[in-house]
């Protein structure tokens, strides 16, 4: 008679599955955070806005320097004018545009809906803007 003895090989316990079950559950619960996470992030970073409404600041800052101002509320419309040149901000098709001298088209804001700008005092102006979002609005005030 002979004896037959199973050799203890090496395989793929039960504590081991358990384990790399967990760790598969564990990534797979994270799957769906992360892809929401990217997309708002991919939202956010492409949206321009908000660049755009600082660079607005900053061009109506170094105008204001050493200008005189003229306002033009039928055209929402407002002009800087100094001794070298005039520089002009106009909503135009949907857009604030930056022209110098009469000349150049720069646009500085799209998706604009409204562009007012009032005088509140004899050094005070406020501009007054909307900016259409998709299907929300961005209202923003600007002192100077």
């Amino acid at each position: 008679m002979k004896k037959y003895v199973l050799k203890n090989s090496k395989g793929f316990t039960m504590i081991e599955m358990l384990l790399s079950l967990s760790f598969l559950l564990i990534i797979l619960a994270l799957i769906p955070l992360l892809i929401k996470s990217l997309y708002l992030f991919k939202d956010n970073a492409m949206d321009h806005t908000h660049f755009e409404l600082m660079m607005f600041r900053k061009e109506l800052s170094d105008e204001i320097k050493e200008s005189t101002i003229k306002l033009d509320n039928a055209q929402n419309r407002i002009k800087f004018i100094n001794e070298t040149r005039s520089t002009e901000f106009t909503l135009l098709n949907g857009k604030i545009i930056k022209t110098i001298n009469g000349r150049g088209n720069i646009t500085l804001i799209n998706n604009v809906k409204t562009f007012q700008v009032d005088k509140i005092s004899n050094e005070t102006f406020k501009v007054f803007i909307i900016i259409r979002k998709g299907d929300k609005e961005l209202y923003e005030e600007i002192y100077f």
